[in-house]
């Protein structure tokens, strides 16, 4: 499997871990626009920190350890922003 192939498939299992938890946890979104922003910009950051985190010596469990969970949690606040959009705009 190559390097490209690899992300690819990390970015569509993140995405499906963060619909399903949207999904099965619901209770877990904030209910405000300030608090929705303020856990995408987090999550965001998280995600850019993560590079700085990680052990060269086990690339494979820093990948799964860090990143995965970084990814998952910057989707899950996309899916919230997304979310309190569709309230905003009255198609929720």
């Amino acid at each position: 499997m190559s390097n490209h192939m690899f992300m690819v498939a990390l970015t569509v299992g993140a995405a499906l871990l963060a619909l399903w938890t949207h999904a099965r946890f619901p209770s877990l979104a904030p209910d405000h626009l300030p608090r929705t922003l303020l856990h995408a910009g987090l999550a965001f950051v998280v995600l850019m920190v993560t590079p700085h985190l990680l052990d060269e010596s086990a690339p494979l469990k820093g990948i799964f350890l860090v990143v995965l969970p970084a990814l998952v949690y910057a989707l899950l606040g996309t899916i919230w922003v997304l979310r309190q959009a569709q309230t905003a705009m009255g198609i929720r």
